[in-house]
């Protein structure tokens, strides 16, 4: 253990240090956190014009209410890659210290470019949602850069220290921005020339429907992000933001393409492995720790073990569990090794197949908070099916709780036999 240790201090460790302080994975993970509250605020309302129940469903049709619940998904969920390829862009310009704003313009009018308009002249809507958010990272990315250097270089415009700084900004955003609105324009019009027509349609069909296609349902490839994912933080550093920036472009998209169809009354979803994949048998954050933290509370002997435990159990109900990864410590320490790495990826196949069998239903894909207790997270996520998803989600707290507690146990002697020596010595 000491030498795998070592070879990972020397060889992984400053790798992943350099992802996690990537400006670029930081620009479109920071998109994605500076969407969610709009995007959750839609599924909530989108879920409460869907309950399974046929009184409410009922009530809400025969009134027009279900019209008007529809209206926050459709204005935000239905839209997301507007939002995102503004948030990206504006992170982005931020991290090289020029104007966030006018890079977040600058590129959203661009991303309305490439999106074009219909057969009727309206601004087509097919691409402004999930299924155009990887020509959004790709304009938010490419068009901030293309701002900043504009901007470092000094082409902008200057006005006097007189003129109020709103003013001054916006003029100093005219140079770059058209600069950026031109290129994008040129490349606009360079695919309405070719057999694909937009942007859009070529990322789409080249490289964001092979990826979703390819990893949606490939039980390989989770399995391999979520080892990942463990490994970095058993080494400290922060696993979910790191293998995140590169998973969250083809999951979230995948959340969005169930819950769509869910609206569109689907009892069905087209995909198993989604953003909201990893709830439905994780509890308690990386190493699904809640069910470590009940068996502390409960067996532990050791006042360390027993008071930590009560102090993180709260947290680790709503995913917090740093107090546990640095408090025990679980960070570092060769005894956590094999429940930390081993428990999530494997609980991930077995999910996965009772999901394929239809024993358990597959998550909808509805955006909402990332600390969601489990079973609440089980009755939103199961759909046409929550009672199902709930009680398998208990029973997976319960198995996480029976791997941890061997391992907890011969922590906790240890603790006590150091705090009976404490005693006697005194």
């Amino acid at each position: 253990m000491d030498k795998f240790m070592n070879w990972m201090d020397v060889h992984v460790t400053p790798l992943a240090s350099k992802l996690g302080s990537n400006a670029y994975l930081k620009a479109i993970s920071g998109g994605f956190v500076a969407v969610m509250s709009a995007t959750i605020v839609g599924s909530i309302f989108t879920l409460l014009g869907n309950l399974p129940i046929s009184a409410w469903t009922n009530f809400i049709s025969s009134t027009g209410l279900n019209a008007i619940l529809a209206l926050p998904g459709q204005v935000t969920t239905d839209i997301i890659a507007m939002y995102f390829v503004f948030f990206c862009a504006y992170n982005l310009a931020r991290t090289f210290g020029v104007d966030g704003g006018g890079a977040g313009l600058a590129c959203l009018v661009s991303f309305m470019l490439v999106t074009g308009r219909d057969e009727t002249g309206a601004i087509s809507t097919g691409f402004l949602g999930s299924r155009g958010l990887f020509t959004a990272i790709i304009i938010g990315l490419l068009g901030a850069r293309l701002f900043i250097y504009v901007v470092k270089k000094g082409w902008v415009i200057k006005l006097p220290d007189s003129v109020p700084p709103n003013v001054s900004a916006s003029f100093s955003a005219l140079i770059p921005t058209g600069v950026v609105v031109l290129v994008w324009l040129v490349v606009a019009g360079i695919m309405k020339g070719t057999s694909f027509g937009t942007l859009h349609n070529l990322i789409f069909t080249v490289i964001q429907q092979n990826l979703m296609r390819f990893v949606g349902n490939n039980v390989g490839a989770y399995v391999f992000f979520q080892l990942m994912c463990n490994l970095l933080w058993f080494f400290g550093l922060h696993g979910g933001n790191i293998t995140g920036s590169i998973t969250n472009p083809i999951y979230t998209p995948l959340s969005l393409e169930n819950f769509a169809a869910y609206q569109a009354g689907a009892t069905e979803m087209p995909y198993i492995i989604t953003g909201a994949f990893s709830k439905s048998y994780m509890s308690g954050g990386v190493g699904s720790m809640f069910g470590m933290a009940i068996v502390m509370c409960l067996f532990c002997k050791s006042q360390q073990m027993k008071i930590l435990g009560r102090l993180s159990l709260p947290t680790t109900m709503f995913f917090i569990n740093e107090p546990l990864l640095f408090g025990i410590p679980v960070v570092l320490n060769p005894l956590f090794f094999l429940p930390l790495m081993l428990f999530t990826p494997i609980m991930g196949i077995i999910t996965y197949f009772l999901m394929k069998v239809g024993i358990v239903p597959t998550p909808i894909g509805a955006q909402i908070p990332w600390t969601m207790p489990p079973v609440l997270n089980g009755l939103i996520q199961g759909g046409h099916r929550p009672i199902a998803m709930a009680i398998y989600e208990a029973l997976t707290v319960v198995a996480s709780g029976l791997v941890w507690y061997p391992f907890v146990m011969i922590a906790d002697r240890q603790a006590l036999r150091e705090e009976q020596g404490l005693e006697n010595a005194d």
